[in-house]
C-alpha cells in the first residue's frame, strides 16, 4: 500500500486518528440519556451511521480509531462540581462506571484494534487520561473529531489538539450539540476559523481514493 497523495487540506490525513467523543448510551440513547437535548440533536442529525462509516474507512487504511469516554465513580469523588452541567449530571447520577450509560452505542461498538480512553473528571478530551501519550506513540499529526457535543467537548478537543501542534479536521455532519441554532453558531464563529471543516463523505473519499483499489488488488 502506497502513502496517501492527498490535496492540501487533507495533507496530514495519512498520519491521522479518528477521535470518537462520548458516543455513549447515556448521551445518545433516549432511554438512558442524561442530556436529552444532545440526544435529540444527535438523532436528528443521524451522526451515528456517519461516524460508523468514518470508523470503517479509518480501519481499512490501518489508521487509529480512538474512543474517548467519560465515566464517573459512583460517589463522584474526584469530580469537581464547578459548573451547572456537571452538577446536573451528578444530581442525575449519570455516566457512572459499570452502568449501561457509559457503554458505547451498539452501532459504534469498538473493534479489537481500536483504542478506548476513559476520562473520570474534567470537561475536555485531553484532561486526566493517556490520550496525549497514546497519540504521540501512534505518531499522529492530525486529529479527526467526531461525536458530542458541539457546545463543549468538540471545541475543547479542537483547542487541546491545536495547542499540542495537531492539525484538526472536523466532519461537520458527524458532530452534534444541544440544538441546531447553537451548533450553527459554534461552527461559524469558533470551529471554522481554527479547523478544517468538511463532511464525512469527503473524508471517506480522501481515505479511499480511486487508485487505492488498483494498488491493493
Amino acid at each position: 500500500m502506497k502513502p496517501f497523495d492527498l490535496p492540501g487540506q487533507f495533507g496530514l490525513l495519512e498520519q491521522s486518528a479518528l477521535l470518537i467523543n462520548e458516543c455513549q448510551r447515556g448521551l445518545l440513547e433516549a432511554e438512558h440519556s442524561v442530556l436529552p437535548a444532545i440526544t435529540e440533536h444527535a438523532a436528528a442529525r443521524q451522526i451515528v451511521p456517519k461516524i460508523a462509516a468514518l470508523a470503517g474507512a479509518f480501519r481499512v487504511r490501518g489508521l487509529p480509531v480512538i474512543y474517548i469516554n467519560v465515566e464517573h465513580r459512583a460517589d463522584f469523588a474526584g469530580v469537581s462540581i464547578n459548573n451547572p452541567a456537571v452538577a446536573y449530571i451528578r444530581h442525575k447520577k449519570g455516566l457512572v462506571e459499570g452502568s449501561q450509560q457509559v457503554e458505547v452505542v451498539a452501532d459504534l461498538s469498538p473493534q479489537t484494534a481500536d483504542h478506548i480512553v476513559r476520562r473520570y473528571s474534567g470537561m475536555t478530551a485531553f484532561y486526566g487520561n493517556q490520550l496525549e501519550s497514546l497519540l504521540h506513540n501512534l505518531d499522529c499529526k492530525c486529529l479527526v473529531l467526531a461525536g458530542v457535543s458541539t457546545n463543549a467537548a468538540v471545541p475543547g478537543m479542537m483547542l487541546g489538539g491545536l495547542d499540542r501542534g495537531y492539525q484538526i479536521i472536523i466532519p461537520e455532519d458527524a458532530i452534534a450539540g444541544s440544538g441546531q441554532e447553537a451548533h450553527d453558531a459554534i461552527i461559524k464563529h469558533m470551529l471554522s476559523p481554527l479547523a478544517t471543516m468538511t463532511t464525512s463523505a469527503s473524508l471517506i473519499s480522501a481515505l479511499n481514493p480511486p487508485d487505492l483499489h488498483q494498488q491493493t488488488d
